[in-house]
């Protein structure tokens, strides 16, 4: 197959190793943003891999991308046959189109408003196409760079909970940060970052030093506080005991002539996974991190003023789930493999987004009151299971726990909620220790079926 990249240098004449079944104008976006010290590029995952394509890589993975605007070049009676040809068709497009318009209607979707936007050197590839590999097309690629924007819309550049989901490819590092692997179906090696490969044209822009430093020079100044989120408010942390021990069971007894051991397992997982996420968007927060069997969740002050309305809530919301395990929980009829639960309720000030800026995977929790409440539950596991304390004597197998925090506890306490867990008898004040960390918090029980 063909990789070939053409500028207004070469000779007109050269004829085209293959016709380009269609020619497309790209005009491309480029950002970059300072991490320490580094500048970073931004790029996006326009497209999946298309379904049923012939020729299509093993990998199935997309392309990153920069931001772009794409035009589609009519083709009157024949493809162009030579370089000459092929610059003149593209060109000629251009001059019928309002490219600046169309990247500051791109930049004012992202979120960026009173954009200053630079051209650079543009350039043509001929090349598989990406999303149909068994074609040739023709990109004429239209580079510029965004070079000012109004420092208000500068939080939509850093994408603190990566809903745009942006990434951020480092540009001193670069040879660092990526690797280069065989890609035959387009007749080139391909350089991948973050478990996917970069689109040809982002690959050749930066294969250049010259290129890299004229980005960098370029950036825009994104002050690191904007990556993540400095916050207020209450924290859940959510466990299940015994999760493993329930699916081996489930594996090992739960399946019948219509449905086999695997099945069982992967449907008894897909139940409680399914009720953990409806749950945190029942209740409407979007600060999660979830972790198979549990989460780490956050409501913050600025978005859930009422603590005891919210606590109340977030309680109520919790015994429907728990409700759902001990049905689950009715079909294992050994008590010691069934699902036992702990939830644990803090407040305080924590970090939620990008916590290490560019270079983060994925939005995250970062705090004093984060570790705490983990270790909370950390030692609510141990003490349960240990029975190291008055309060958890007499507890069955398996429980359904409730820790809430000294702190928070004290809050509802003056707040004047009496009361806010009727269903949950109160066991009482314990302390509870993991690793560093240890603190007292009021334990409550919700009987299971059997206790009630």
């Amino acid at each position: 197959m063909t990789y070939q990249v053409l500028t207004d240098e070469g000779p007109e004449g050269m004829l085209l190793p293959t016709s380009p079944s269609s020619v497309w104008i790209i005009s491309t976006l480029e950002v970059a943003v300072p991490w320490q010290d580094d500048r970073h590029l931004m790029l996006i995952h326009p497209s999946y891999p298309l379904a049923g394509q012939l020729n299509s890589p093993p990998h199935d993975e997309g392309y990153w991308a920069p931001p772009f605007v794409a035009y589609p070049v009519q083709i009157e009676f024949s493809p162009p046959s030579t370089a000459g040809s092929l610059l003149r068709l593209a060109t000629e497009a251009v001059n019928r189109i309002d490219i600046e318009r169309d990247l500051n209607h791109l930049a004012y979707q992202m979120g960026l408003r009173d954009t200053r936007l630079r051209r650079r050197s543009p350039f043509m590839e001929l090349k598989v196409s990406p999303r149909s590999p068994s074609m040739v097309k023709a990109y004429y690629i239209l580079r510029h760079g965004l070079v000012g924007v109004d420092t208000s819309s500068l939080r939509n550049l850093a994408d603190p909970e990566q809903r745009r989901g942006y990434v951020f490819l480092p540009l001193r590092e670069y040879s660092a940060a990526t690797q280069v692997r065989p890609g035959e179906e387009h007749g080139r090696s391909e350089r991948w970052f973050l478990g996917k490969p970069l689109m040809s044209n982002v690959e050749y822009v930066l294969s250049d030093e010259m290129r890299r430093l004229g980005i960098s020079e370029e950036y825009i100044d994104v002050p690191p506080d904007l990556f993540c989120r400095e916050e207020r408010g209450v924290l859940c942390v959510v466990d299940l005991a015994g999760y493993g021990t329930a699916l081996r069971y489930a594996f090992e007894y739960m399946h019948t002539f219509s449905m086999t051991a695997n099945n069982a397992q992967d449907e008894f997982r897909r139940r409680v996974a399914h009720e953990l996420h409806t749950m945190l968007g029942d209740l409407g927060t979007t600060q999660a991190q979830f972790a198979g069997d549990g989460f780490v969740a956050a409501f913050p002050e600025r978005a859930f003023p009422d603590t005891a309305e919210l606590i109340t809530g977030v309680v109520a919301r919790w015994e429907a789930l728990v409700d759902l395990i001990e049905q689950l929980n009715g079909s294992i009829r050994a008590p010691d493999k069934r699902v036992g639960t702990r939830m644990v309720l803090h407040q305080g000030e924590y970090t939620y987004g990008r916590i290490a800026g560019t270079r983060s995977f994925a939005a995250a929790f970062d705090g004093t009151a984060v570790i705490e409440a983990v270790r909370l539950e950390q030692g609510l596991a141990t003490a349960s299971k240990e029975r190291n304390a008055t309060v958890f004597t007499s507890l069955p197998e398996r429980s359904h726990l409730l820790a809430v925090s000294r702190r928070l506890g004290d809050r509802l306490e003056s707040s004047g909620s009496k009361d806010p867990f009727p269903r949950w008898a109160t066991l009482g004040e314990a302390s509870v220790s993991a690793k560093e960390y240890a603190g007292d918090a009021l334990i409550f029980q919700l009987p299971g079926a059997e206790e009630e």
